[in-house]
């Protein structure tokens, strides 16, 4: 058993929400990344790089967290049901962050507002940041390579 107060669980214990972990391990990663290149862009753009970059920022966020919490919500369906939920997740998140950011490149009353490069570059370094974010929870599931809850009869 784990000592009082440690997060840490018992050797072989599953991870209970995968798609949460990884969650939590990338919105952390962004958040810092994120926090660092709205500092950069308001000293180098003024107040409206500091839009820019919240903007990028909040972008990435909402975007990619939805796709986690997708697959989140579909942890009890098949395993073909969960790739395609995945695979459409993804693909309607980047048809739609791709529409976004035209609408925002194309956008006069925004652009006036908001700095676009930093909006740019803010998006991309946190897209880095939480995809980092994603794979260091990744690599610290613990996701058994069988079902431990099912009794093996020889």
């Amino acid at each position: 058993m784990a000592p009082h107060g440690s997060s840490e669980r018992p050797a072989g214990q599953a991870t209970r929400h995968p798609a949460l972990a990884m969650l939590r391990g990338a919105l952390v990663a962004a958040v810092v990344v994120g926090v660092n290149a709205t500092a950069v862009a308001t000293v180098a753009a003024g107040l409206q790089g500091l839009w820019g970059a919240l903007l990028g920022l909040l972008m990435v966020v909402v975007f990619s967290g939805a796709g986690l919490y997708a697959l989140h919500l579909s942890r009890h369906t098949s395993p073909t049901a969960q790739l395609g939920i995945a695979m459409a997740s993804y693909t309607g998140r980047i048809a739609i962050f791709g529409g976004l950011l035209a609408l925002a490149l194309n956008s006069d009353s925004l652009a006036a507002n908001v700095n676009l490069t930093a909006l740019g570059i803010s998006a991309l370094v946190v897209v880095m940041g939480w995809m980092a974010g994603e794979i260091w929870a990744w690599s610290r599931l613990r996701i058994p390579i069988y079902d431990l809850d099912q009794e093996v009869t020889a």
